[in-house]
């Protein structure tokens, strides 16, 4: 019930923060595009010019991956201290603490969106075919959806009892980046006995996914799919279930 009424809120206040973040820039909402257009340009330079990886249709490539990544990291990193940094309002309010990572995910969705509308506009007029597969990219999306969010609140969870805690997820985060593809493919570097280490990180085998239904007209693998998607509702259930266990906890816990 208490969330149910909450709904609202969270609504507005998803809106009013996106409001608030374009009014600080001259140029508005265009940076939701500009950003991560700039970020992708440099990693091209770096690795697409400068070390040269040799990948057929690599800015197609090197763009897909840092589409998908950016939405996981920056979920997860501005996700890890939202419960610490609402202690303001769940002062005021008896609000569920799953309020504010879900604000801040539902916030950095609904920015992605934009990138990813940009990205298949890109990939229309890019030499990449444009096929069939391309109606499986909500199921991939919806499957790192439930790892990001499940992620994410496992973060905001234990963040306040352990603050030093976001900075070894900031650290576990950039492990994962050079551990998941994004410029260059697994199958290249790292030996076939050894690969399947570097694909127990998820998002490694959800970018392999991505590029395959967006570059090379392939189905995805269901069963992977389906196992990211079961694992994470699976690790969302227990944050949840957590989070109302240690509701009252976090107001004490802000105080100190």
């Amino acid at each position: 019930m208490v969330f149910r009424k909450t709904i609202p809120l969270l609504l507005f206040k998803t809106s009013a923060n996106l409001r608030a973040e374009v009014s600080r820039y001259y140029l508005n909402y265009l940076w939701w595009i500009i950003d991560p257009v700039l970020t992708m340009a440099t990693f091209y330079v770096v690795f697409g010019i400068f070390l040269n990886r040799g990948i057929p249709h690599f800015v197609a490539f090197l763009l897909i991956g840092l589409t998908a990544w950016n939405w996981f990291a920056r979920s997860v990193q501005h996700s890890a201290n939202s419960i610490l940094q609402g202690r303001g309002l769940m002062m005021q309010v008896d609000i569920p603490k799953i309020f504010f990572p879900l604000e801040i995910f539902l916030r950095d969705t609904f920015k992605h969106l934009f990138v990813v509308v940009l990205l298949l506009v890109f990939l229309v007029f890019y030499p990449t075919p444009v096929s069939e597969t391309w109606v499986a990219l909500p199921v991939l999306m919806i499957a790192q959806a439930a790892l990001i969010l499940s992620i994410s609140i496992i973060c905001a969870m234990v963040v306040p009892f352990v603050q030093d805690l976001s900075f070894v997820i900031g650290t576990g985060i950039q492990l994962m980046f050079f551990g998941s593809g994004i410029f260059y493919r697994i199958e290249d570097v790292v030996l076939p006995e050894h690969q399947h280490i570097l694909y127990l990180n998820p998002m490694a085998g959800l970018l392999k996914e991505y590029r395959n239904v967006l570059m090379y007209s392939t189905w995805p693998d269901w069963v992977y799919i389906g196992k990211i998607f079961l694992v994470s509702c699976l690790l969302l259930v227990f944050a949840v279930y957590m989070l109302r266990k240690l509701d009252y906890i976090y107001p004490r816990i802000s105080q100190q």
